[in-house]
């Protein structure tokens, strides 16, 4: 069951990540010019907090 949560939630955590920074690049009205660096520091800042309340959850 652990498996499957934690497997949801990396995907739920690309989609909130490709989301925000889609939303950072039209109110800026240009693409980023280090896109992939600004997706990789969003989705393992996410990664990060909800790995870590996921793995509190379950001990």
């Amino acid at each position: 069951m652990e498996i499957v949560l934690f497997t949801l939630n990396a995907i739920v955590i690309y989609l909130v990540s490709d989301w925000f920074i889609r939303l950072i690049e039209r109110r800026r009205g240009e693409i980023l010019p280090q896109r992939q660096v600004v997706f990789f520091v969003i989705f393992l800042f996410l990664a990060l907090v909800s790995f870590q309340m996921l793995r509190r959850l379950f001990a």
